[in-house]
């Protein structure tokens, strides 16, 4: 629930996660651009809602000594910022390339998941 608030500081002491404006706007160009085609929604896999409804997210959440910078931050839309938060579902930015990339949970009775950046959208 604090990952989006304002009063942090005031409710936590002087731990800051305050990024400059142009923060969540230097990942979409970042997180965007997928293989092929650049991609116009969030970076949650098989998603489409637009980047303006976008929240950058702490891959390593900052009341974990996550840095507020580029490097851990990824673009994702409310309801699938809620999802990483809320649920089993991992992000990392790729070793090699620096793209977001996504872990499914484990589901029982099937294989090891593995680390993915897109998927066809159920629809």
């Amino acid at each position: 629930m604090a990952c989006d608030a304002d009063l942090i500081p005031i409710a936590l002491g002087t731990q800051a996660r305050c990024w400059t404006s142009a923060a969540p706007a230097d990942c979409h160009p970042r997180d965007l651009a997928g293989p092929g085609l650049p991609r116009r929604h969030c970076a949650f896999p098989g998603c489409t809602r637009p980047p303006v409804m976008g929240h950058a997210h702490h891959i390593v959440h900052w009341a974990d000594h996550g840095e507020t910078s580029l490097e851990n931050l990824v673009l994702l839309c409310g309801h699938h910022h809620r999802t990483i938060h809320h649920t089993p579902w991992q992000v990392r930015l790729n070793p090699t390339d620096g793209k977001p990339e996504f872990l499914p949970p484990q589901r029982p009775g099937a294989p090891p998941p593995t680390w993915i950046r897109s998927r066809r959208r159920r629809e």
